[in-house]
């Protein structure tokens, strides 16, 4: 069976799902430029370098707030 390729970017909605936030989450973690998109036309996407950047701040915020 042939291995699909890793995607390198999704759509909002596929990234709501890859990363288990809710749409209001999201949003404000672009608003707050926690999160990097770019856009494509109409289509905001955000990359998947972006989405583990995002995830790894967050886990390094958690671990250094328990550690204080």
């Amino acid at each position: 069976m042939k291995e699909s390729p890793e995607r390198l970017s999704y759509n909002v909605e596929e990234a709501l799902a890859v990363t288990g936030l809710n749409r209001n989450a999201f949003y404000r973690a672009i608003n707050t430029d926690e999160i990097r998109t770019f856009k494509i036309g109409r289509r905001r996407m955000v990359s998947a370098a972006a989405l583990r950047d995002f995830i790894a701040a967050k886990e390094e915020e958690t671990t250094s707030g328990a550690a204080a």
